[in-house]
């Protein structure tokens, strides 16, 4: 009579059963990601205090600056709740690996990459033209690269924001849903 083998079945440690549900989560990738996006915002706060526009006698006018020239302080306000949601959001995806607030921190990074990008579009068309769309810029005022260091701090911050949200928990642990879907 021959002896009978056993089949042994062999598992890899990614595919190992782990308390999180079966799925081992890179927690790294997860903390670079929202480091990323950390770098991305602190660029585009860096990016108001440098010079959007160059006057014509050498002089730089920053974002700050520019507000008050073209009389948008009733923009202000919401300028300052988007990047303080941003902020939120990016603290919120660094600290924990809760996939709502890095996939809403994405979205809401490409939203205001867009507005931006569009308010920079508006700036290029109202320089060195006799046809400006924006009114009360100083004559001889050119695009500097203040605009472009925001565009990349928001486009890091989507970056950062998508990464962080590919490797998160989309299920807080202590709610009774992700005990169901543990046990199964």
């Amino acid at each position: 009579m021959a002896a009978q083998t056993t089949p042994v079945t062999r598992t890899s440690p990614s595919s190992a059963s782990t308390p999180t549900g079966g799925k081992i989560i890179p927690h790294l990738r997860n903390r670079v990601g929202g480091l990323i996006a950390v770098v991305g915002l602190a660029l585009a706060l860096l990016s108001l205090y440098l010079p959007w526009l160059s006057t014509g006698t050498g002089g730089g006018i920053s974002a700050l600056d520019l507000t008050e020239i073209l009389d948008l302080r009733a923009m202000a306000p919401l300028n300052f709740l988007g990047l303080l949601v941003l902020s939120v959001l990016v603290a919120v995806t660094l600290f924990t690996r809760l996939g709502f607030f890095a996939a809403a921190n994405a979205v809401l990074a490409s939203l205001v990459l867009i507005a931006h990008l569009i308010f920079v579009w508006v700036l290029f068309s109202s320089t060195d033209t006799s046809d400006p769309m924006l009114a009360g810029l100083p004559d001889g005022t050119s695009v500097t690269y203040g605009p472009f260091v925001a565009a990349i701090g928001f486009i890091l911050v989507i970056i950062g924001s998508a990464l962080a949200a590919k490797s998160a928990e989309y299920l807080l642990p202590d709610r009774a849903e992700a005990r169901m879907f543990k046990d199964s």
